[in-house]
């Protein structure tokens, strides 16, 4: 199975039987799968997605989408069916379809070119008994014959392209991105809105399905040219897009780790934690924290204000500008409150 066929897939309720394809790509629907978690709208189950490459935000598919195009679905085609699954009377049948390319929207420096025309894997069919039914994601357009989507893509280390994820299809009948297809059935740029809106979450980055909703395409290529890639992405576009978000996750669990570190070191300046130290002290423990910080900005500032601690001058730290940006690095961070960060033991000989 290539690098584009397992890059994720959308999960039907509980069932994980194997991913079939690219980033619209289903997994056989289990009985357990119908009992727990999927849903079905007339004709169409529609399965929670499950992507490897993140594809949400307008930085997502800069950081891991190589090339941004209008596509139009010119045909599709039925994959055969497992024979275990035909003897039992249900299972999944994959479906390939065939794109054209009808604008080119925005490319990454130094992607491959994307071809005229392609051919993705993308949601099939659940079979049982003598019916059939559409299989999609519960966020994500099908990809339907006759319709037209803005669509991410990324070009794999084996040589084949996929979307980038869920995030990156997005319905564009009438040059206008939400007016077409979704979740198999045809829907309004402004009710496609307004079903993105009702998903937004406090304090999470907004949806390029939400964003750009309503634009043309050069509204988007606007959108994909000044957004802001990740910079661990961005240093390593020699690699395919799922290596650039296993490198990212990777750099991201051991900042997180290096942040979990210093926030249990800083811990005891908190003003709650009524700890007490002398200037020499609270210089040393300052110096352990830049040394942490994986903010090259905030260790810069926190070692200053060490060693204004330790020239003893009692005058220049306590006016310190120094002192009171240190202090609000700390808080920021470790969301604790560390006061004015002076010494607390008044007894220090320095």
């Amino acid at each position: 199975m290539s690098t584009g066929k397992k890059i994720t897939g959308t999960v039907l309720g509980a069932a994980v039987a194997g991913v079939l394809a690219g980033s619209a790509a289903l997994v056989p629907l289990t009985d357990d799968a119908r009992a727990t978690g999927a849903q079905r709208h007339g004709d169409v189950v529609l399965g929670e997605s499950k992507d490897a490459v993140p594809s949400r935000t307008a930085s997502d598919w800069v950081s891991y989408g190589d090339q941004a195009a209008v596509v139009h679905v010119a045909a599709e085609h039925e994959g055969a069916a497992d024979s275990e699954e035909v003897a039992a009377g249900e299972g999944y049948l994959s479906r390939t379809i065939d794109l054209q390319v009808r604008e080119r929207v925005w490319s990454r420096s130094g992607a491959t070119a994307l071809p005229d025309s392609l051919s993705i894997v993308a949601d099939g069919w659940e079979f049982k008994d003598d019916g059939k039914l559409r299989v999609s994601s519960q966020d994500a357009s099908r990809m339907e014959v006759g319709h037209d989507y803005l669509v991410s893509f990324a070009h794999y280390s084996d040589g084949e392209w996929s979307t980038i994820g869920t995030g990156a299809i997005l319905p564009y009948d009438n040059d206008e991105v939400g007016q077409g297809e979704y979740q198999g059935s045809t829907v309004t740029a402004s009710a496609y809105r307004s079903s993105m809106a009702s998903r937004l979450v406090t304090g999470v980055p907004e949806p390029m399905t939400y964003l750009a909703a309503g634009k043309n395409a050069a509204g988007v290529k606007s959108m994909l040219t000044t957004a802001v890639p990740d910079a661990t992405a961005a240093q390593n576009y020699s690699l395919d897009a799922v290596a650039r978000a296993r490198l990212v996750a990777k750099a991201a669990a051991a900042a997180a780790a290096a942040a979990d570190t210093f926030c249990r070191v800083a811990a005891p300046l908190a003003t709650d934690a009524a700890s007490t130290y002398t200037a020499g002290e609270l210089s040393d423990l300052l110096g352990d924290l830049a040394g942490m910080s994986d903010v090259a900005a905030d260790g810069t500032v926190l070692r200053a204000y060490a060693a204004q601690l330790r020239s003893g001058d009692t005058a220049t730290w306590t006016s310190s500008a120094i002192r009171r940006t240190a202090a609000t690095r700390i808080g920021r961070t470790c969301t604790i409150d560390v006061g004015d960060l002076l010494p607390t033991d008044t007894g220090d000989a320095e």
